[in-house]
């Protein structure tokens, strides 16, 4: 066999040259090497182009009423296939018509192929508080290098906007707070390690299981060196032996996710952070107001692993 036609365009293909492919039917294609390449691609589109029925009338007159095509002279019409490639919308074509000593007309054609391409999602951003022009972080420095308080999270902040701090809460009254929710609500299994977001002392720890108020379950306070606070609220444990007054390191293990005094909600960790609303106040006190955490939050460190070591207990 000499040579064969090419299944897709029909041309004639040198053995040498072509693509073999067996058919079902057990025959032998010889396919042009270019024309396999492409054996899959959606057909070509042609964009049908009406120039103005003035301007063809000319054209008609002067071809003596005959269509006919011309390699070069006087007159020429270009047609330009638009190509559609799957997932992707192609670019606005055009098509020029040029008819000898008349101006070449060029008509744009929009393709009208939606782009399947999905949307880049960006990262949620959180614009760090600012008190007298000064950013937080720049009056706190703990603030800074934060370690996550939930070990091996998923997500650094939740996406359900009722998680979110001022979310709707019921019962709680704190202006600083939005409608009701002083803190944000992380996801994780029960019984996920929890710890310190950074060095700390803590001033309160609570192993009843609802808690003294009935909403907060066990939890433990931290004051960080410059007087910040986080709290980490219904906690299915606290660490063993961890106290008021014991000195912790950020990334420390100080108890495990769960859901305790959690009535209506899966198990998850109400996290809060606290600013001191006088410069040098010190220990477990309510003279604070609540921030909300989530910038500080996104920039925190994920641990796998929580640090196993026992606090520090204070001097005696």
């Amino acid at each position: 066999m000499s040579g064969a036609n090419c299944p897709k365009c029909a041309c004639p293909v040198a053995l040498h040259e072509g693509k073999p492919n067996v058919t079902e039917s057990g025959g032998v294609e010889l396919w042009h090497t270019s024309c396999w390449a492409v054996r899959h691609a959606r057909p070509v589109e042609a964009v049908a182009v009406i120039a103005p029925r003035s301007l063809l009338d000319r054209v008609v007159e002067r071809m003596d009423g005959r269509w006919r095509y011309v390699a070069s002279g006087a007159a020429a019409l270009v047609l330009i296939a638009v190509v559609v490639s799957p997932g992707k919308a192609t670019a606005a074509s055009a098509v020029a018509l040029d008819f000898g000593d008349h101006e070449p007309v060029v008509i744009r054609q929009h393709n009208s192929a939606p782009d399947d391409a999905p949307p880049k999602i960006q990262d949620p951003t959180y614009a760090v508080p600012m008190i007298d022009g000064v950013a937080l972080d720049e009056q706190y420095p703990s603030l800074l290098d934060w370690i996550h308080p939930v070990t091996g999270a998923a997500e650094k902040m939740p996406e359900q906007a009722s998680r979110h701090f001022g979310a709707e809460r019921k019962g709680i009254e704190r202006s600083e707070c939005g409608a009701g929710h002083c803190g944000v609500d992380l996801d994780g299994p029960e019984g996920r390690p929890v710890v310190a977001v950074a060095d700390g002392t803590v001033v309160r720890v609570e192993r009843h299981e609802l808690g003294l108020d009935g909403r907060s379950g066990r939890y433990v306070r931290i004051e960080h060196d410059d007087g910040t606070l986080t709290s980490y609220m219904h906690l299915d444990d606290v660490a063993q032996g961890l106290e008021p007054g014991d000195h912790v390191d950020g990334g420390q293990y100080i108890g495990t996710l769960g859901a305790t005094a959690v009535y209506a909600a899966a198990p998850h960790l109400h996290f809060s952070l606290e600013v001191p609303n006088a410069a040098g106040t010190h220990g477990d006190n309510t003279n604070t107001h609540y921030v909300d955490p989530a910038p500080f939050l996104m920039h925190a460190s994920v641990a796998p692993m929580p640090e196993r070591k026992h606090a520090i207990k204070p001097a005696m």
